[in-house]
């Protein structure tokens, strides 16, 4: 088990642990972490922190998302993206408690998508945030497009027409994400001052705050505009050109 849960007396930290790949996930792996998500928020913790190990996620681990989608048509490969990397998506927006992501090292593509689909999301100075699924010809599989604009408005039309990157002091200045020294600790202070308001009025909080958050509708497009994507000519061509190929079983 490479994702860790750790409860403190008021916040339950999920860690992904993963570092020597930057907590990049597989199929495997994003059902890994679902359920750590899912487990971390009936602890009875006031908050919950999503973090990483040296990184907080580089996106998606290509060399095995390769072999899960070696040979398939694009109906089984939609089916893996909602199965599996939707998962992640429906785990954080589901959880009662509120969610913080903590981000140290790389969040891009599907690592941002993570990040920003929490409730709010604390960055150290050295984070490396990126939109990222572009690059290989990719749509943000996860939801990060609609969550983007619904933070920053036209953020992502900029990042489309710009290398993806975007850096923290950017970031904190278009009300995506606040920069400080130590993003753990400053989640776990968050989740101590939450707690005053008692389980109750915060799972109403989530509830109200979450709204316009995308749908199960939503969702299905990008599965299934992912799904194209994933086995169009276009992506492997890049794919090839990366001189990255599919994981040996």
């Amino acid at each position: 088990m490479s994702v860790t849960i750790d409860v403190s007396e008021h916040a339950a930290i999920v860690t992904l642990r993963w570092p020597e790949r930057r907590n990049a996930l597989g199929p495997q792996e994003a059902d890994e972490v679902a359920d750590a998500i899912d487990t971390a928020a009936g602890s009875g913790a006031a908050a919950l922190v999503l973090t990483g190990e040296q990184a907080f996620c580089a996106g998606g681990d290509l060399p095995s998302i390769l072999s899960a989608i070696d040979g398939a048509t694009p109906a089984d490969v939609e089916s893996i993206v909602y199965e599996h990397f939707q998962k992640l998506a429906r785990a954080l927006r589901g959880c009662r408690i509120p969610t913080v992501a903590a981000v140290n090292g790389a969040a891009i593509g599907l690592g941002l998508d993570l990040a920003l689909w929490c409730d709010r999301r604390f960055v150290a100075r050295s984070a490396r945030l990126g939109q990222g699924w572009a690059r290989m010809g990719l749509i943000p599989g996860t939801g990060g497009a609609a969550l983007l604009e619904r933070l920053a408005p036209g953020l992502l039309w900029k990042l489309l027409g710009t290398d993806g990157e975007l850096t923290v002091e950017e970031a904190a200045a278009h009300g995506i994400a606040e920069v400080v020294e130590d993003p753990v600790a400053t989640a776990i202070e968050f989740a101590t001052a939450l707690s005053r308001a008692g389980t109750a009025a915060l799972a109403g909080y989530v509830q109200l705050a979450r709204t316009g958050l995308p749908d199960e509708v939503y969702l299905r497009d990008c599965a299934r505009l992912q799904s194209h994507r994933l086995t169009s000519a276009d992506f492997a061509r890049r794919v090839e050109r990366s001189g990255l190929s599919a994981k040996k079983a």
